[in-house]
């Protein structure tokens, strides 16, 4: 059920996507009504694949925030093969284990394959487990997740987050 309305919501309103939690949160992260999601502004794409954008929920410094990157085929063919890439913001640094677990990291890079293809109006996730800096603070920018099938890769959508850095808990 939530695959079809993220489809849905994917073709009827353009949306392109990236979602992103932290650990706990809505797995789907289509029923939360937490986050802002973010629309595409002036974008040409030609493909049928699209990412859905969103900022993580807070993290505290020095812990894990898991990334979501939600992909839809909003076409009426199934796609290639294709590939994700999740760009991280600075600040933060790729700690597996990652689905699908042929994800591989460098630096702030990690690519993740899709040789199957995906069927027309569904939807692949990636997930990327990443650990804050301990020193980070306030909002850490730059985050991205750009899909492409491999067979077309001018035809790319890419969404962008933010990862907001939670204030630290005070205790007497």
């Amino acid at each position: 059920m939530v695959r079809k309305l993220a489809a849905v919501a994917a073709v009827c309103c353009g949306l392109a996507s990236v979602v992103t939690t932290a650990p706990g949160a809505v797995a789907s992260g289509l029923d939360s009504t937490a986050h802002h999601l973010k629309l595409p502004v002036d974008r040409d794409v030609a493909g049928q694949l699209k990412v859905i954008t969103r900022d993580s929920d807070p993290a505290r410094a020095g812990e894990v925030a898991t990334i979501r990157a939600l992909v839809v085929n909003g076409g009426s063919d199934r796609s290639t093969a294709f590939t994700v890439v999740v760009t991280l913001p600075e600040g933060t640094t790729a700690e597996g284990p990652f689905f699908p677990e042929n994800c591989e990291a460098e630096g702030l890079t990690v690519t993740c394959h899709y040789r199957k293809g995906l069927p027309a109006g569904h939807t692949a996730s990636a997930i990327v487990p990443v650990r804050i800096a301990a020193d980070a603070t306030g909002v850490l920018n730059g985050g991205s997740v750009r899909v492409s099938e491999d067979t077309a890769p001018e035809a790319a959508d890419t969404g962008y987050f933010d990862v907001p850095v939670a204030d630290a808990v005070l205790t007497e």
